[in-house]
């Protein structure tokens, strides 16, 4: 009698959640707790449940077979309930009391099988405790994997992720329970929440109501419509009262409902589409029919292919994450080691990560990459989706490959003796005469237009632009070449009045600014070059190291050298250092990269104040000891905006969080 007294409360406290009252409502304002409920299993275990409290507390009415862990304290607190093996079930109300106010913990350990509750999506979803076991009744909308049984099940107030089926006890037996998308099904399992996703694991199905309709057949058979359109048709079995069609909000632009015949139990519903002039487009339609008030439903998916869309790195950039696919033509840079072929392809507009390519369309990477031959500095053409990799956006799908331009390395004397043809060259070597702007000679042309030394000879380079192009976009001035620097580019053999010239124009691949007294500073050369250059990538802000941080490391920073870092972590540590901000700052620029091949996640905060984070890409040159070298985009420099100027110098913590746990820190400049 007991026990099932204690039952019907959780049950109550649970339906008074189902009916979208907030939990907060159910508690004092002296003191909150996350859950007024613990079960604890019959062979002994332990629960916690969090405590937020105004002042002092203390439970009372704890019995012998029960250890409450504080059991007393002030403010804040994580409390353990822990027991051993029972023999009969245990049951107690118990008191949290504080500054007056009452609140009862019902504690409860099952030895005899009592029904589940039915809980709903939502209540699992926001308010659920990871490793108690909810009971769930919805409908089946996809089925993500038919051997484990992941599935998603809907009811009325949303979705829940069931990630594993049991059939008697047994993974990996899902298709035995016949369960189809449009199906009814009642299962139990406990919850789990797997990096932001709430997931029921290893259910057990309670019961299985097969769906009143279901889809027969489509046509054409693939699913999959041509550019140009056409009819699509869904033959249906639909025993319930009528059917009804619903097409996506984002699809009736170009997919339209266009007839529907039915007889006994037989629905044909067609489908007309427009032609397509963007990318590739795939759209979910969902079929429904009811019966003595219950809904069914059926879905399928349908595809029509678009065109390739070629554009630059900047529009492909702008565009949103989805299966459309796009042409993008740029040169190779950052080429990781492997056979996923992953690069940076940089172009005039911008930079943009490859997340693989292979030699033709396919599935899942196939690692023909290196049967291309492409090399860093290669221009190539590829083909791929607009995808994205916390939150920063990449080139998927895998890319597949269309085309590239390779290049031979030569020195000046063999380029000049070279043909003039198409044949691109990567040369390397000291820059001068660096041709300034005409109508500003204190400032260097756009164009880039300069002499080429190495130690065979000297040409003259019509051109340099960051990525390849057919014609100067005039970008020379954002590579910050200057005099007596050591560069490294790509361009074909041309000449003008007879005279050798590299043209294309050409196509930046690296360079490296001369250290103080080095044996590459030209004679008669400012022995401060490295270090004013150093200046553009310098921090305006006092760096404090806290816990696992470094400020004693130096970087050469797209050629620029001893650039001084702020390093955070260790290989199996987080890393935290804290930042002052003068009064009146509104901003904090910075740049910062991952330790090579793991991303990272930075925080900052001031006190318990989070102001923000920002994911932060791996980056190849950042490993080993100081002094790195790396080489950063424009996608690598973030902006913290405050939300007001402070009033007072200002220490902000910043710390890695969640992923890896080291990245790397420099020109940091408060605003």
């Amino acid at each position: 009698m007991k026990l099932r007294n204690i039952f019907t409360i959780l049950a109550a406290a649970l339906a008074f959640a189902f009916v979208g009252c907030q939990e907060e409502e159910r508690f004092l304002s002296e003191v909150k707790v996350s859950s007024s409920y613990v079960a604890l299993p019959a062979e002994g275990g332990s629960q916690t449940i969090d405590v937020k409290a105004v002042g002092a507390w203390e439970f009372t009415g704890v019995p012998e077979w029960l250890t409450v862990s504080p059991v007393s304290g002030t403010g804040d607190a994580t409390v353990t309930f822990t027991a051993g093996k029972a023999t009969s079930t245990n049951e107690v109300a118990l008191s949290l009391n504080c500054e007056g106010a009452v609140q009862t913990i019902n504690v409860l350990q099952m030895t005899e099988k009592v029904e589940v509750p039915i809980s709903t999506c939502k209540f699992v979803n926001e308010q659920g405790v990871d490793g108690t076991v909810y009971r769930v009744k919805g409908t089946v909308t996809s089925i993500a994997n038919t051997q484990y049984g992941n599935w998603y099940l809907e009811d009325e107030t949303g979705t829940v992720y069931v990630y594993g089926t049991l059939y008697d006890g047994a993974e990996k037996q899902f298709t035995k329970h016949g369960i189809e998308v449009g199906d009814i099904v009642t299962c139990e399992g406990p919850r789990k929440d797997y990096s932001g996703t709430i997931e029921l694991v290893n259910v057990t199905v309670i019961a299985i109501e097969k769906s009143l309709i279901k889809v027969d057949e489509v046509s054409p058979e693939d699913a999959t419509l041509p550019i140009e359109g056409g009819d699509f048709t869904v033959t249906l079995t639909a025993k319930g009262e009528g059917v009804t069609v619903v097409v996506p909000e984002e699809a009736q632009s170009w997919l339209s409902v266009t007839g529907v015949s039915a007889s006994a139990s037989t629905t044909v519903v067609t489908f007309t589409a427009a032609a397509n002039a963007g990318g590739d487009r795939t759209v979910d339609l969902t079929f429904k029919t009811t019966s003595n008030g219950v809904e069914y439903t059926a879905a399928t998916s349908l595809k029509q292919i678009g065109s390739i869309v070629e554009c630059s790195v900047a529009d492909f950039l702008a565009q949103p994450a989805g299966t459309a696919l796009f042409k993008l033509t740029g040169k190779v840079a950052n080429l990781a080691t492997g056979d996923y072929g992953n690069f940076d392809l940089v172009d005039g507009t911008g930079s943009v990560y490859v997340y693989g390519l292979t030699a033709t369309k396919v599935e899942k990477n196939d690692k023909s990459f290196p049967s291309l031959g492409i090399k860093e500095g290669d221009v190539v053409t590829l083909i791929g989706t607009r995808a994205e990799y916390n939150g920063k956006a990449q080139v998927g799908g895998p890319a597949y490959y269309v085309s590239h331009i390779g290049h031979k390395t030569a020195t000046v004397a063999e380029f000049i003796a070279a043909a003039e043809d198409d044949t691109r060259y990567m040369l390397t070597g000291i820059v001068s005469n660096i041709a300034m702007d005409k109508e500003d000679p204190t400032k260097q042309s756009a164009y880039g237009n300069f002499d080429l030394t190495d130690e065979t000879g000297k040409v003259y380079v019509y051109g340099l632009t960051v990525g390849p192009v057919a014609k100067n976009d005039k970008s020379f001035t954002k590579i910050g070449l200057k005099e007596g620097d050591k560069v490294t580019i790509v361009g074909t053999r041309t000449s003008y009045n007879g005279t050798v010239q590299v043209g294309g124009p050409a196509y930046y691949i690296s360079h490296e600014t001369p250290s103080e007294g080095g044996d590459d500073t030209e004679e008669g050369g400012d022995d401060n070059t490295g270090s004013e250059e150093a200046s553009a990538y310098a921090s305006n802000v006092t760096f404090t190291t806290v816990d696992a941080a470094y400020t004693d490391g130096l970087a050469t920073v797209n050629g620029v050298a001893d650039v001084a870092t702020l390093k955070f972590g260790t290989s199996k540590k987080y890393g935290e250092a804290k930042i002052t901000l003068p009064k009146g700052t509104k901003k904090l620029s910075y740049y910062a990269v991952a330790w090579k091949g793991t991303p990272s996640k930075l925080q900052f905060s001031v006190g318990e104040t989070v102001l923000g984070t920002q994911e932060v890409a791996a980056n190849d040159g950042a490993t080993g000891n100081a002094p790195y070298t790396i080489t950063v985009a424009d996608s690598d420099h973030y902006t913290l905006t405050l939300s007001a100027a402070l009033d007072a110098e200002t220490e902000v913590t910043v710390k890695t969080i969640e992923t890896g746990f080291r990245a790397i820190m420099f020109n940091v400049v408060a605003e």
